[in-house]
């Protein structure tokens, strides 16, 4: 049988970099951020977060194996052992957006989860999803500077209807939950990761900053600053309001996740 990997998924503003930073936080978690098949550069190159957050020379790991040019998943098979070797539980942070969104990075979404695959061949995958009420994140999303004027509501709800479908069928917790009660909903992820919770995220948490937010441009965003477990409400405009209810994906997304149309009465 294969070795298992932890993988969490979840759209860009999903709440994603605050959950990561919770479990990253916890004893014998290694965290790999925001990592994808199709992006190997920058912050997102699983070889440089090794190196950089967790102290291991993939490189060196590589020359020992007789492997001199790694792909994607050569890097993680071998950042697993390492981490496998010290005792720990490697959780591997998924760049969803890719996949289901895009922009600015891709211009036709595969609406499939990518990195899942990928590391399928390999692994046996215990996943997860964050998910958040779809108005909620759009609001916050389209007020992104990379990703404003770029993406309309309707396909920024295709590639969310077809996350919702993903993550009805791998098991989820919703971010607004999660901000109601951190520590049950984190066991929650735990159990479906098949990680060990670590109560003590919670003193923990705010001075973990390990993380990406490739999304929200190079300063990152509040969830990568943030010292307060919250969930921000927007309020919806009828011009808004009027957008969503045209578009196919709307309600069919709600009753998959168990929202109501409202954000508040969720």
């Amino acid at each position: 049988m294969s070795d298992s990997i932890a993988v969490i998924h979840h759209m860009a503003r999903a709440g994603g970099t605050l959950v990561a930073r919770c479990i990253g936080a916890m004893q014998g978690i290694a965290l790999l951020s925001e990592i994808h098949p199709f992006a190997n550069g920058g912050r997102a190159n699983p070889l440089a977060q090794a190196r950089d957050w967790l102290g291991i020379d993939v490189q060196a790991e590589a020359k020992a194996s007789g492997l001199d040019d790694l792909n994607w998943l050569q890097a993680v098979e071998l950042i697993h052992r390492s981490v496998r070797s010290r005792g720990d539980q490697l959780v591997v942070r998924d760049w969803s957006h890719l996949d289901f969104t895009g922009v600015p990075w891709v211009t036709e979404p595969r609406y499939k989860l990518t990195t899942a695959e990928v590391l399928a061949s390999s692994f046996d995958l215990n996943q997860a999803a964050i998910v958040r009420h779809p108005v909620t994140q759009w609001e916050s999303l389209r007020r992104q500077p990379e990703i404003e004027d770029k993406l309309d509501v309707r396909r920024f709800l295709k590639g969310y209807r077809a996350f919702a479908e993903l993550a009805a069928d791998i098991g989820f917790v919703r971010f607004e939950e999660f901000t109601l009660n951190p520590a049950s909903n984190l066991q929650t992820l735990c159990g479906l990761l098949k990680i060990n919770y670590d109560p003590a995220f919670e003193s923990r948490w705010k001075d973990f900053t390990s993380v990406t937010n490739n999304a929200a441009g190079k300063g990152g965003s509040m969830e990568s600053r943030t010292t307060v477990i919250e969930s921000r409400q927007h309020s919806v405009s009828v011009e808004l309001a009027k957008a969503l209810a045209a578009c196919a994906d709307f309600v069919p997304s709600l009753e998959l996740l168990g929202y109501q149309e409202s954000p508040e009465a969720s």
